[in-house]
């Protein structure tokens, strides 16, 4: 495949697993990636998944937010996605989810802690919640940038989430982890109050997610993908 056919099959193959995994129903949610310095791949608005094709992956410019050499409108949330590329040169790979824990401490307005181990090995620490934005505005990418830091994801305020990532897998095995921590967090705050981690594994827990940040990392789930 040349870049271009190879970022649509990319970016559909990740959606379409967003969308099993059930972290969205219908068209909700979002997935993009970068295809090269100039331009970005990302899902279309309003088309659901089971019915998405790759070459309705929409080709943007980076610099102007143009389509170009698409037949689909792009996602409504374009306007965050690149936000995020112009000012975080390290992320290549963007997945937004409406998965239902995580919605759950969006409409509370309450981060989530680092209280199991593999947490702070792909999250990087508590991640944080933004200021809330109406869908789809500038807003919503400007308050992304002002919380994400060095962590691998925000809360967005009575929304969902952001994860980001170097290449896909890596973003979506972030909200795949940050949805499974945040159903254990809702759900023994219904019992107590849960216990964070001692500092001793917030450290060694958050020097294992800065080697998995770099190219020669060698946790699971961090790899390029190769099966597509």
């Amino acid at each position: 495949m040349d870049s271009t056919a190879d970022s649509r099959h990319d970016v559909w193959t990740h959606a379409k697993r967003m969308w099993q995994e059930g972290l969205v129903v219908g068209s909700a949610g979002n997935v993009s990636r970068r295809v090269d310095a100039a331009r970005i791949a990302i899902t279309p608005t309003s088309i659901p998944y089971d019915e998405l094709t790759p070459k309705e992956i929409v080709l943007v410019e980076l610099e102007s937010g143009r389509t170009v050499d698409s037949i689909a409108a792009p996602s409504s949330e374009l306007p965050m996605h690149l936000a995020v590329y112009r000012s975080c040169p390290e992320v290549a790979a963007i997945v937004h989810t409406h998965a239902p824990y995580i919605t759950t401490l969006s409409v509370l307005r309450k981060p989530l802690p680092p209280i199991i181990d593999e947490m702070m090995m792909y999250l990087g620490g508590t991640i944080e919640v933004t200021d809330y934005a109406f869908t789809g505005t500038d807003a919503v990418g400007e308050n992304v940038i002002r919380v994400l830091g060095d962590r691998a994801a925000v809360i967005l305020a009575n929304h969902g989430n952001v994860c980001v990532g170097r290449d896909l897998r890596q973003a979506l095995h972030v909200a795949i982890v940050m949805e499974s921590s945040a159903r254990v967090y809702v759900t023994a705050l219904q019992i107590g109050e849960p216990f964070p981690l001692p500092p001793s594994s917030i450290e060694s827990g958050r020097r294992m997610f800065d080697r998995c940040r770099t190219p020669a990392a060698s946790l699971p789930g961090s790899q390029p993908d190769t099966t597509g």
